[in-house]
């Protein structure tokens, strides 16, 4: 890992939220219920920014909808500079900084780096999936003008039927232009892509396996970097190293805090159980959650114990859930959220491989704890073993 990345890494970020708004139409949109198209003021902005600083971050990212096309973003970026912060990034369609001029006065006024959302390679395929005839020329300007001011540039790609095909091709077609990071989005069930394109967008488990599989024969080309957000590792056997840290869990779950905190000091279920869940990141967690939240746990089970493997591994397969940690529960009798989710990662965070399916214990098995499979892989589970 380069001297930058490395950085990046320990850098305590904080996000700003600058529009509720785009100039894009993304068919799988996860912000657009929260669009209300307009800005954010910028007194209100300028605040989370001196906050952020304040708390400590280094690393200031201005996110949107669109944060661009905020009348004041360059403004914005040089006051990010000015109170302080070692590095500025924004997370860009990149249709504004295709006008030079902008991104050059972006580039002095402090962004050292943009993560473009590009889900295609061809006008075509790209226009549908944003909305907006003429798009990709824009964006692609965009992207060459970072590249061209040399700012650090990666490019995000949101996962679906349409482009999945292609993908191994998006990935070379930005290669070629200088791009060499990439973050691989599966599609979350919420905004425009499941309320209003489930069919067009969501594809078959085994479209996504054999897809990733050709695109990630990529993973080895020196100074690539590949990165998954929210993509289930049973799609990544043979590259389980790409699976999300899973610590990043606390950031979907306490995304969800309300929801979660009302599960636990009333047993109210979260809103949005139901058709969406086949399709969450976080479906195994909620599932723990709902049942810690009804005291369904084994409580001779000791909260210390190792997790246990599953049959084809020599393990019990099935096994009651243990006794939470001490401390999850707090001084009132409710279970703590954050200190759940702590919980759920050490002991409860089971993984398995799509050839599970194929084993007649599948649906009784709890499967392997999710850093055996990140550590040793997926192939480690062999259906074949059960006896």
């Amino acid at each position: 890992m380069d001297t930058v990345k490395h950085a990046a890494v320990h850098q305590k970020r904080h996000w700003v939220r600058l529009t509720r708004a785009c100039n894009n139409r993304c068919m799988f949109c996860l912000d657009s219920g929260a669009h209300d198209g307009h800005a954010i003021p910028e007194d209100q902005v300028r605040a989370r920014i001196v906050q952020g600083r304040a708390d400590g971050a280094q690393r200031l990212i201005l996110s949107g909808g669109e944060p661009t096309i905020h009348p004041r973003f360059l403004d914005l970026v040089a006051f990010g500079r000015e109170s302080g912060y070692d590095w500025i990034q924004t997370i860009t369609n990149g249709r504004m900084m295709g006008y030079r001029r902008f991104a050059d006065t972006a580039a002095a006024n402090g962004l050292r780096e943009a993560t473009f959302s590009m889900h295609a390679h061809r006008a075509d395929l790209y226009d549908r999936l944003v909305g907006v005839e003429g798009a990709f020329p824009q964006a692609i300007r965009g992207l060459r003008n970072a590249l061209d001011l040399r700012l650090v540039v990666s490019v995000d790609v949101v996962l679906n039927r349409l482009n999945l095909p292609h993908l191994r091709e998006i990935l070379e077609f930005y290669m070629a232009m200088g791009v060499f990071e990439f973050d691989l989005l599966y599609l979350v069930p919420f905004g425009r892509g499941f309320d209003e394109f489930r069919a067009e967008l969501y594809p078959d488990e085994a479209t996504v396996r054999l897809e990733l599989e050709r695109a990630l024969a990529l993973a080895g080309t020196p100074g690539l970097y590949l990165w998954t957000n929210r993509l289930p590792i049973r799609f990544l056997e043979g590259h389980e190293e790409l699976f999300q840290d899973p610590h990043k869990l606390y950031d979907e779950v306490l995304g969800e805090r309300e929801s979660f905190r009302e599960l636990f000091a009333d047993g109210r279920d979260p809103a949005c159980l139901g058709p969406r869940c086949g399709s969450c990141f976080i479906e195994g967690f909620c599932t723990a959650a709902r049942r810690y939240a009804a005291g369904d746990w084994d409580r001779t089970a000791p909260a210390d114990a190792e997790p246990p493997l599953p049959r084809c591994m020599g393990g019990p397969g099935d096994v009651a859930a243990p006794t939470p940690d001490s401390g999850v529960v707090g001084d009132d009798g409710r279970v703590v959220v954050d200190r759940f989710v702590a919980f759920f990662i050490r002991r409860l965070y089971r993984v398995k491989s799509l050839r599970c399916r194929q084993c007649e214990v599948c649906d009784d098995c709890c499967g392997v704890h999710v850093e055996v499979a990140r550590r040793r892989g997926l192939g480690v589970l062999d259906p074949k073993k059960v006896v």
